[in-house]
């Protein structure tokens, strides 16, 4: 059988902020399993490494001339295509990045099947961006982490709309077979309930535990997406418990999500480490589905204390999870 010609298309190096770790990870597992091409093109406007690097005069004028006539102005570097593809997978965060695409020169000429993945699609957003949400027309099928925009989505095209979990990559994140120390006590990466991370903070001074959190705001990778993926999993399966909350919840204070219930990352990485996971989880479908037995959530809901105390104090369940 003659192997498929894949083209994943990403703007996690358009991005250099930590939830584009995710299509990065994405496109990394695709590329073991398909004969795959990977574009993820640098933003042409800002250079992390050197950031008093100036724009190109022509992506300049470009961006002038847009700006003039209303146009979006893109922000992904240029590239022109010079073969054909079976299947082209376009992964991009947000809706108004669904337009990047066109900075991939000729690539709905150059893809057989053409296949988009948004991985925030919030309702409540969606009158803001129609514009951008009609170009889901260009795809064959368009894949949505987010499963309760589905109905409100359809709205805006006649492409068909499949509801996507991002997972993990187990095999990276397993402790076994080496089943490293579980030196850290807690660990929460990213979001967080910030009255439940002050009650966190006393217990562990209170019993001399390891909490690791990030103390950084609106930070960016430094080096490279698969040290940074490497960097999570070596310390989830070095950790007791795993903090992992529902975006949903009004602690996240994100007005965009309203009330939509989303899927996230986190609790396949968890799992995956064999840490027990804490905190709060989505009620909706794709969630149940994913993590369908007893403990794969552990709720924390107001004081965290007896709910430590209590696992604590059953090592025969904590083994279980």
């Amino acid at each position: 059988m003659t192997a498929r010609n894949c083209l994943f298309i990403s703007t996690f190096n358009m991005d250099a902020r930590p939830w584009s770790g995710v299509p990065f990870e994405f496109a990394d597992v695709v590329s073991e399993l398909e004969t795959t091409t990977v574009l993820a093109p640098r933003d042409r406007f800002y250079d992390k490494n050197n950031q008093s690097r100036p724009p190109s005069l022509s992506d300049r004028i470009d961006a002038k001339l847009r700006r003039l006539q209303g146009k979006y102005v893109p922000r992904m570097e240029p590239v022109k295509l010079e073969e054909d593809y079976d299947v082209t997978f376009y992964t991009c965060q947000f809706i108004y990045e669904i337009e990047e695409i066109e900075q991939i020169r000729r690539w709905r000429q150059r893809s057989g099947i053409a296949v988009l993945f948004i991985l925030e699609t919030f309702s409540s957003t969606f009158g803001r961006w129609k514009d951008k949400l009609r170009l889901m027309d260009s795809f064959d099928h368009v894949f949505v982490l987010n499963g309760s925009s589905m109905g409100q989505l359809a709205r805006y095209t006649s492409t068909p709309i499949t509801q996507l979990s991002t997972a993990t990559d187990c095999l990276m994140t397993t402790p076994f077979a080496s089943q490293p120390e579980r030196g850290i006590d807690l660990c929460c990466l990213g979001r967080r309930d910030p009255k439940l991370h002050e009650r966190l903070l006393a217990i562990v001074q209170e019993h001399g535990w390891h909490y690791h959190y990030d103390v950084w705001t609106n930070f960016e990778m430094r080096d490279s997406w698969s040290e940074v993926r490497r960097f999570n999993a070596e310390m989830i399966k070095r950790s007791r418990y795993y903090l992992s909350f529902d975006p949903g919840d009004k602690s996240a204070l994100r007005e965009s999500v309203a009330r939509d219930r989303v899927l996230t990352t986190r609790y396949f990485e968890g799992a995956a480490g064999g840490a027990v996971v804490l905190g709060s989880a989505p009620d909706c479908a794709e969630y149940h589905d994913a993590f369908d037995w007893p403990d794969a959530l552990v709720p924390l809901q107001g004081d965290p204390a007896p709910v430590l105390r209590e696992l604590e104090a059953d090592p025969q369940r904590v083994a279980r999870i």
